[in-house]
């Protein structure tokens, strides 16, 4: 693979755009962040050159595609977090390739490093294998100084006898050790697309790296059981590059503060004063959000209430994830339900928004829905917003691995799409019938998302229109498509389109009746 030496400074990274059904259905209509891998890698990479292009943006996809024939890149980059967005990622590479044959095209991030074989027939050239910080910017000087990439680079997986094939590794820095994060290349005119709760957001991250092993979950697989923290100075350089109109900053660890004793006294508690002393007094109404678990909420409870108190911390998401003991074991979530009762009261009292996350299993039966229902209606008090995904067996973690022993079409995406792991439809058999298990998910969507209009939803509103009048729109949006998914129908419906009749057996007929023509 050669690149034309005086074409080599230029460097891409990608943000692809997002699939049809979680664009209607899913985190655009709540929440938009910055690309942070790429905005990370870029920061690692020596000799400038880098652009950062996020396709999610209306009109950024033509605008990139008209640069190509005028300054063609020598390497173009794509990131794939979610595997709903493959087909995106392989759409835009096939454009990328048809329109300069010669740029070598990289697909990293956790939808591809796990699901590898999903992109064979495909005009990618190396798949990113895991964490790229050192790889990535290795593979650049290598272009850069020979003008050609090397046939297997290190840290990739590479093309060989009708198969990836992968190298050898290179190893990654600690999160201590990376460099800032080149914000400055994100253009300005993308920030006011980013936005949490209707805030317009920042991100970063604190930590990467989980000593525990839920099924559902790939992070522990993909970032190894040893928490790695960020250094104090980085984190800081996250927060002072905000842009001026930015009043949210959301922090990206699977589990914020999840560290040791010592990590936390050297990041958490010195980054807590700075926050208080100097960050907040000059921009008050900046709201922190983090994701945690409940029993570690509960241990550090006295450090979580000080960052609400004095921090900024306005809003917890909590990842409760099931409605029962036995759920919680099966998940090997290792927490209580009462850990959970407790935290998100003690939270809710202290003053932060509180977000509970679940993950509905796939042989759920009404019993598990009612107790679902039962904990919703309980914590009604403390409980701001519920959020609900289908238990996906997604590429890299345990559930996919077992599923897939059971059903081994799962690794066929001519059979199992790529936005069927949207988190919206249920992969693994059911054990209730499938008309009334996606009228139970419906049920519960409708019960934890009943809107009480009171004075603080209006100088909400009021704060939204005065402060960040474009984001209004994404209000209605929201809405609109909290509204499809209390219908049973909704769910039927995108089952068929991302999976055809895979899983409703004898069911076919009736979950044809209740779609639309």
């Amino acid at each position: 693979m050669h690149v034309s030496p005086l074409r080599g400074a230029r460097v891409v990274l990608l943000e692809p755009d997002i699939n049809p059904i979680t664009r209607r259905f899913g985190l655009p209509k709540v929440a938009s962040y910055p690309p942070l891998a790429q905005v990370r890698l870029a920061g690692q990479i020596d000799g400038g050159g880098v652009e950062v292009v996020d396709l999610r943006i209306p009109g950024e996809t033509k605008r990139f595609l008209r640069t190509l024939s005028a300054d063609p890149p020598a390497l173009v980059g794509i990131s794939l977090t979610f595997t709903s967005n493959g087909e995106e990622a392989l759409q835009i590479a096939s454009a990328i390739k048809s329109a300069s044959p010669d740029t070598l095209i990289v697909l990293g991030g956790t939808g591809a490093s796990e699901d590898q074989d999903s992109f064979w027939e495909s005009d990618i050239d190396f798949i990113a294998f895991r964490r790229a910080d050192a790889s990535f910017p290795l593979l650049v000087r290598e272009i850069r100084e020979r003008g050609r990439a090397p046939e297997a680079p290190l840290g990739f997986c590479h093309r060989k006898d009708g198969a990836w094939v992968r190298g050898d590794d290179v190893e990654a820095p600690p999160m201590a050790k990376l460099r800032p994060y080149a914000w400055h290349l994100l253009p300005r005119r993308y920030w006011r697309r980013y936005f949490q709760g209707f805030r317009p957001t920042g991100m970063g991250q604190t930590s990467e790296g989980c000593p525990f092993d839920c099924t559902f979950c790939s992070v522990w697989k993909i970032h190894g059981r040893e928490v790695s923290v960020a250094s104090l100075a980085n984190i800081q350089h996250d927060l002072m590059s905000l842009p001026s109109f930015a009043r949210n900053f959301f922090f990206a660890d699977d589990i914020w503060m999840q560290a040791s004793e010592r990590q936390r006294q050297e990041l958490y508690d010195p980054l807590l004063d700075w926050v208080a002393s100097e960050l907040l007094p000059e921009r008050p109404d900046l709201w922190l959000t983090v994701e945690t678990r409940t029993d570690l909420f509960l241990r550090q409870d006295a450090r979580f209430k000080d960052w609400i108190k004095r921090g900024g911390l306005m809003r917890i998401l909590f990842g409760v994830e099931a409605a029962t003991n036995e759920q919680l074991d099966i998940f090997s979530k290792r927490v209580t339900m009462d850990e959970n009762s407790l935290a998100i009261q003690k939270a809710a009292e202290w003053g932060a928004f509180v977000t509970a996350q679940f993950v509905i299993p796939c042989d759920a039966d009404r019993q598990y829905f009612d107790e679902l229902v039962r904990f919703l209606e309980a914590h009604r008090p403390w409980i701001r917003v519920s959020n609900f995904t289908i238990a996906t067996p997604l590429p890299g973690t345990e559930l996919y691995e077992d599923a897939l022993a059971e059903s081994p079409e799962l690794a066929d995406r001519n059979v199992v799409t790529f936005p069927a792991f949207s988190l919206f439809t249920a992969l693994s058999p059911m054990r209730m019938d499938p008309v009334e298990y996606y009228e139970q998910v419906a049920r519960v969507y409708k019960v934890a998302n009943q809107v009480s209009f009171d004075w603080g939803v209006f100088e909400h509103f009021w704060t939204i229109a005065t402060k960040s009048p474009w984001l209004l729109p994404n209000t209605f949006k929201m809405f609109s498509g909290l509204r499809g998914l209390t219908r049973g129908e909704t769910f039927v419906r995108t089952h068929r389109d991302v999976q055809g009749d895979r899983l409703l057996g004898g069911a076919s007929d009736a979950l044809a009746a209740s779609s639309p023509a």
